[in-house]
């Protein structure tokens, strides 16, 4: 049987069964009898009562682990910032906190709370002109014609960028502007439009259809 599995309903003896340990012994029970009130087996009454013995203290020794990277005020801090704050991230309540320890380690005490840290979302990246286009602004484009500009965006890693304008013109006539904004060649897309007709487009993937009113 692994060592983990036989030690998974183990317990380390608490300062107050050790001072009774100590307490017991110092009364004359033996080491059977104090197994048998506390439900502890011999070896660890025995240990107890050696370290006491030696040192003249029977508290837990210190393991030989990595200490923890954050103290327990830390974690209370961290713990009640996530429940306060709602849209703060890990990164924020890390720097809020003012702890040495990695974003990670934050994130780890958030899980042990039962808790979560706001992850950012990838969001379009708007610009003043896309602003500009979406208050309806008509824009002069092929032959001095004006109409509505219908952006087409594509997904260029983890950020949306504009591929190609089209104009919706008076009428149900549509125009396309010929050169793309962004020259990324990965996949031929034929976009079906309202009026029946149908414009070839070099781009990744089309995500989304921003239309001015």
């Amino acid at each position: 049987m692994p060592l983990r599995r036989r030690r998974r309903h183990y317990q380390q003896l608490t300062e107050f069964k050790r001072g009774r340990i100590v307490g017991l012994r110092e009364s004359g029970f033996s080491f059977r009898d104090i197994t048998e009130r506390l439900g502890r087996n011999v070896p660890t009454v025995h240990d107890c009562w050696q370290q006491w013995s030696r040192e003249g203290a029977a508290s837990r020794r210190p393991g030989s682990g990595r200490p923890r990277g954050t103290t327990e005020r830390e974690d209370r801090r961290v713990r009640r910032m996530a429940a306060a704050h709602r849209i703060t991230s890990a990164a924020e309540i890390r720097a809020a906190v003012g702890t040495t320890v990695t974003q990670r380690t934050v994130t780890n005490r958030l899980l042990q709370g039962q808790l979560r840290a706001r992850r950012p979302v990838v969001c379009i990246p708007l610009t003043r002109n896309h602003c500009r286009l979406r208050r309806g602004v008509k824009l002069e484009l092929i032959g001095g014609w004006s109409g509505d500009l219908l952006c087409f965006l594509m997904k260029a890693r983890s950020a949306l960028v504009p591929v190609m304008a089209v104009c919706w013109l008076e009428g149900g006539q549509v125009s396309a502007c010929n050169q793309p904004v962004c020259g990324l060649d990965t996949l031929d897309l034929h976009l079906e439009l309202w009026s029946g007709e149908q414009f070839p487009m070099a781009a990744g993937a089309l995500l989304w259809l921003s239309h001015a009113p």
